[in-house]
């Protein structure tokens, strides 16, 4: 578990995998055996949480911005949650 404190090379490390998960689930190479994520990208939107130790983030984020956004910036967008220094969700 991470806490907004933890070292940004370990936050970015945690944010690169998520980043990756998504990137794959909006192209369609996600493992997704019932179907779920195929659900997920007919809506415009995707909701998931981070935990943290001192917090959980929920995070919404649009498929458009998955889609036209490269993994690192979507990674440098999550660690900003993370470390506390974006305070709104989107």
């Amino acid at each position: 578990m991470t806490t907004s404190g933890t070292p940004l090379a370990a936050l970015r490390a945690q944010a690169d995998t998520i980043a990756a998960g998504l990137k794959s689930m909006e192209r369609g190479t996600a493992h997704d055996p019932d179907g779920k994520i195929a659900i997920a990208r007919a809506k415009a939107t995707i909701t998931f949480g981070i935990v943290q130790d001192d917090k959980v983030i929920k995070v919404t984020i649009d498929w458009e911005r998955i889609r036209t956004s490269d993994e690192a910036g979507i990674a440098e967008w999550i660690v900003g949650y993370m470390s506390g220094e974006s305070k709104a969700v989107h």
